[in-house]
């Protein structure tokens, strides 16, 4: 097991031990990754800015092996790209997208290109949690959603998006997966932070964290495109969790 964690001068990491399987890099700016090919890694994390282009771009060689996979990163320039081939033992995926605000031009339908590419998936983690939401909202948008092509997934089971919001390309990624996804049996949708210890019925001060009144106008925004668009293609077999902020402490008025 293999864990760094980013210093001023690291530019370059190459690792060319061959029982290493599990790796973890943390680091606040992009570094070049030398991974010799006979590694097999099977459990694989890594956060800085740009890391999911970065991954499907320079590393899918060398994960082809790989059954857990975690991207976090805070800013992504461009989409996600098309793979040009797969992660064929990827059974757990979690990309993690939590900032105060996203680039309101990434397009999060673009991660279908990474879901696609990932066969064997059984579970999907995504965060994609907004402090402030500058992404088109679907609410008020008279357009039709997107219909995106892809890759019927028959082993993927368990969905959670954590920081659903209204964004336009969050809710046509939501119903992609539903309608594209034979197996699904539960999906959660939480509009919240999705930090445990934020809730009144975690914590030890019996009380939630304060959200900002713009967060909570988002989180009714939220809810009334999950009500609108999500629920009415979720099928009876699955499960549709859907999280929101306690009502004991915080005031959502409903959006209709």
């Amino acid at each position: 097991f293999s864990v760094i964690t980013m210093t001023s001068s690291l530019k370059v990491i190459e690792i060319e031990a061959p029982n290493l399987s599990n790796f973890q890099f943390m680091g606040l700016r992009q570094v070049q990754l030398s991974l010799g090919v006979a590694l097999q890694f099977k459990k694989f994390d890594m956060s800085f800015p740009g890391v999911v282009s970065y991954a499907c771009t320079n590393l899918l060689s060398n994960l082809q092996y790989v059954e857990a996979l975690s991207l976090c990163s805070r800013r992504e320039i461009i989409d996600t790209p098309v793979l040009p081939s797969k992660f064929l033992h990827l059974k757990h995926l979690s990309v993690d997208l939590n900032a105060m605000t996203f680039s309101p031009t990434y397009d999060y339908c673009s991660l279908i290109s990474l879901f696609d590419a990932s066969p064997s998936l059984e579970t999907l983690v995504l965060n994609v949690l907004q402090r402030k939401m500058l992404h088109e909202s679907i609410v008020g948008d008279t357009s039709n959603l997107r219909q995106m092509p892809g890759h019927r997934h028959d082993r993927l089971k368990t969905v959670k998006i954590i920081g659903f919001s209204s964004a336009k390309s969050v809710v046509e990624l939501t119903c992609h997966i539903i309608e594209n996804t034979a197996s699904l049996q539960c999906l959660t949708l939480d509009t919240t932070t999705g930090h445990p210890w934020h809730s009144c019925l975690t914590n030890y001060s019996g009380k939630c964290l304060v959200l900002h009144v713009d967060f909570l106008v988002e989180v009714g925004k939220g809810l009334l495109a999950i009500k609108t668009y999500v629920e009415p293609k979720v099928p009876s077999r699955v499960k549709l969790n859907v999280v929101e902020p306690c009502r004991r402490c915080h005031d959502l008025e409903p959006l209709s």
